[in-house]
């Protein structure tokens, strides 16, 4: 019963590391973004085929064509080091979700879904990378990331609910389902975050100019098609 305590007692202060360490990573993500750092390493997962940012004359010998800027790579590395860290923290949960699968409504499914999102979301960062920035992968991978920090919290509310209310004791509460307003507010605030993260990978933010008009205009000339290409090719130069 005690080694039981502890492992979901463990489990919950995981998950709340978790939920700030991917806000970080986020934070990091962007920074790395506005700094133009996208590319800092033009390889995954390593800089110039090392785990650390090498010398010029390395750099130069392994890729040519891509001149080192270290200061942009060492955005990119950091960047790479706390999703690799935050990749280790959901390999530990899923690993503590699994003996503690016994346990009456411990919130498994959501610790295994984190580990297969976070697996996913390391593939989004490698084509990150390896398609140039492809608007496309680019705009998925920050779904990713935001998704990855709700269902940190989410596991680690259900957590902190488990621990609060003893589970041999008492059936555990089911959480009541968001009504349709919530609803529709969730939907409106996460089409906004994907139009933000297409808008900032097709290098767009600065189209218009004045706020809240746009180049002095309410209704300006637009190319919706353009705008909105899903297919595109490559990423923007």
């Amino acid at each position: 019963m005690e080694a039981v305590q502890a492992r979901m007692r463990l489990a919950k202060a995981l998950s709340l590391l978790g939920v700030i360490v991917t806000f970080g990573v986020i934070l990091m993500g962007a920074w790395t973004r506005l700094e133009d750092a996208g590319l800092g390493c033009p390889d995954w997962p390593g800089c110039y085929g090392h785990m650390v940012v090498p010398d010029s004359a390395t750099a130069l010998a392994r890729f040519p064509h891509a001149p080192l800027d270290a200061g942009k790579a060492w955005f990119e590395m950091v960047h790479r080091y706390l999703a690799g860290g935050l990749g280790l923290l959901v390999v530990g949960l899923a690993w503590l979700a699994w003996r503690l699968r016994h346990v009456p409504g411990y919130p498994v499914r959501i610790s295994l879904a984190l580990l297969a999102l976070i697996m996913l979301q390391g593939a989004f960062g490698a084509f990150t990378v390896t398609l140039r920035l492809w608007p496309q992968v680019v705009t998925l991978h920050l779904i990713g990331g935001m998704t990855i920090m709700l269902l940190f919290l989410w596991l680690h509310l259900r957590q902190r609910e488990i621990v609060s209310q003893p589970w041999w004791s008492a059936r555990m509460a089911r959480l009541s389902r968001p009504g349709g307003l919530w609803l529709f507010a969730i939907a409106v605030l996460a089409g906004q975050l994907m139009l933000g993260g297409w808008t900032s990978s097709n290098y767009a933010g600065i189209a218009c100019q004045g706020i809240p008009s746009c180049n002095g205009q309410w209704w300006p000339a637009m190319d919706w098609g353009e705008g909105f290409h899903l297919t595109q090719s490559i990423g923007p130069s």
